[in-house]
């Protein structure tokens, strides 16, 4: 399968759904596959099931086959089960072909994304859906074909993976299944000695220990503009690391822009170095640059990340 995006995480396997919930409307499942059946109010005909399958970062697949254009089938991806809130994308509404939307609790479905017309789909035609997922970006294909990309306003609520469907008849979502990729955490810090060897001796180490991929911006190889790839992997990380110690101004507008998108972050600084106003209210690991001071950041990034990992989908 081809990446949408250069340079994609690790592949960690594919897995087919083989246990469902119902949450909303009438369903019945078979292995990977979750037909949907109706309403069970006509006046409020959505229906929502919940796999076994889990995603951070990579594909979602599935057969989606609608009875009538008229109605609506996504696959639903990030779901929190604390809040029920999740993104979900597929095929079938009111007006487009090709949908993304957010359910936010308290709030209701808000719309992310669309291309095409309903009118041009056709009724009792299986239409591949491919999702992926990578931080806060997603693309769809739809028959092998980009349809929608789009960067989420928010990083994934949960992890949780399944279908949702709009309309009175019946919908298929056939042979659902995942192909999981490695996460990653994008670090920015000023480069050279001494923080070079902290990234490659204590910041990489422990964040593959953990399943992250951990990158830097001077590991692109790829031609273009060097600040769009530290954008790109800013949105596409699951995690920031941020070594703060110099008050580098590249990497402060780096933190920033991760602040801005609501991306779980880890902060970094010598010991004894005074931090700008704007971070000092931040939790920040503090670490001393000697043998002994290398342990002890060790342990203490991977329980920052361990506590992210808890959190985030």
């Amino acid at each position: 399968m081809t990446a949408l995006v250069s340079e994609a995480p690790i592949d960690l396997g594919h897995t087919r759904a083989s246990s469902w919930a119902a949450l909303a409307g009438r369903w019945s499942f078979e292995g990977a596959n979750a037909t949907y059946s109706g309403p069970e109010d006509p006046n409020v005909p959505v229906g929502v099931a919940i796999s076994d399958l889990t995603l951070r970062t990579g594909w979602i697949e599935a057969e989606i086959v609608l009875r009538s254009t008229k109605d609506a089938g996504r696959i639903v991806f990030g779901r929190d089960p604390s809040t029920g809130g999740y993104y979900s994308a597929g095929v079938g509404d009111k007006r487009f072909a090709y949908y993304l939307d957010q359910l936010v609790p308290g709030q209701g479905w808000v719309a992310q994304g669309s291309s095409g017309l309903s009118a041009n789909l056709k009724a009792n035609r299986p239409y591949h859906v491919e999702l992926y997922i990578q931080g806060q970006h997603v693309w769809m294909r739809v028959d092998d074909v980009v349809v929608l990309s789009r960067e989420l306003p928010t990083p994934l609520p949960g992890d949780q993976v399944g279908a949702t469907a709009w309309g009175g008849s019946t919908i298929r979502f056939q042979d659902v299944r995942v192909l999981a990729e490695m996460p990653q955490a994008f670090v920015v810090m000023q480069f050279g000695e001494p923080y070079d060897s902290i990234y490659s001796d204590v910041i990489a180490p422990v964040a593959a220990a953990l399943g992250f991929e951990a990158r830097r911006a001077d590991e692109f190889h790829a031609p273009g503009i060097i600040l769009q790839d530290i954008i790109t992997s800013l949105v596409t990380s699951s995690v920031i690391v941020a070594e703060i110690t110099p008050p580098n101004p590249n990497v402060f507008y780096e933190l920033g822009y991760a602040h801005a998108l609501g991306k779980p972050t880890i902060l970094l600084a010598e010991r004894d170095r005074e931090l700008p106003f704007d971070v000092s209210g931040y939790r920040v690991i503090f670490y001393d640059n000697t043998i002994a001071g290398k342990q002890a950041v060790e342990d203490d990034l991977r329980r920052h990340l361990l506590s992210i990992l808890s959190n985030i989908p």
